[in-house]
């Protein structure tokens, strides 16, 4: 079967996005910090939620590209591992259909002891369902970027996510940092800064997330060549 994205394909993709999102950050930095000659507070303030976008639109290119990789034209979803097709999976009309079904036979604190017409129904129409989409391709035209999983926020917990589904070794990527960049930018964009942060708070930020998204990347491309 053909392989959706060519592995010098991915690399050029890969490298690329980093140059991209690297020169976000130089930017954030040129205009926040290093032409802050006042130490305008407000600059440093606004620097927050763009060092915060780099990051995560470099993760989520980065994780679709790996997803492209790995994705093969006319492999059916049964023959993937489960991580990675219930990507597919979870934005399939019958799944909510059953989801709906199965919430609406439940009553609210009350224990599922007996199966009900209602259950019945539901489970019923999942199994016709998953049996029909199991053996049908995985769809390789799909908007990849959009199969990536962010809640919001790509916080520690979301890149270990992300990086089960693909296979992707992060144990060499430091995400001690990360918390203290989302704390930042959910600051700013939920209003519940008090003070500005500081010209060394802001470089650190910028300093961190340029290692952050570097580890990243030579871990994406251990996995492009090995995969």
């Amino acid at each position: 079967m053909a392989v959706h994205l060519p592995k010098r394909d991915a690399i050029g993709e890969a490298d690329d996005a980093l140059d991209r999102h690297i020169e976000i950050l130089n930017k954030v930095r040129s205009i926040h910090v290093d032409a802050n000659s006042t130490k305008e507070g407000f600059l440093y303030l606004s620097a927050s939620p763009m060092i915060y976008s780099a990051w995560e639109g470099f993760f989520r290119l980065s994780c679709s590209i790996c997803l492209r990789r790995k994705c093969q034209r006319g492999k059916l979803a049964k023959k993937y591992d489960e991580l990675y097709s219930t990507l597919w999976l979870q934005k399939e009309p019958f799944l909510d259909q059953f989801l709906a079904r199965l919430f609406n036979s439940m009553t609210p604190g009350k224990e599922a002891s007996k199966p009900t017409s209602g259950k019945y129904s539901a489970i019923a129409m999942f199994s016709a369902g998953i049996s029909s989409w199991l053996n049908r391709p995985l769809s390789h035209t799909v908007n990849f970027d959009k199969l990536v999983m962010t809640y919001s926020n790509v916080k520690p917990e979301v890149v270990k996510l992300n990086a089960a589904v693909i296979g992707l070794d992060v144990d060499s990527v430091d995400l001690t940092g990360l918390d203290d960049l989302l704390r930042s930018r959910n600051s700013v964009a939920h209003g519940g800064l008090v003070t500005n942060p500081t010209e060394l708070e802001t470089k650190d930020l910028l300093d961190y997330t340029e290692r952050l998204l570097r580890q990243f990347h030579a871990a994406v491309l251990v996995w492009i060549r090995e995969n």
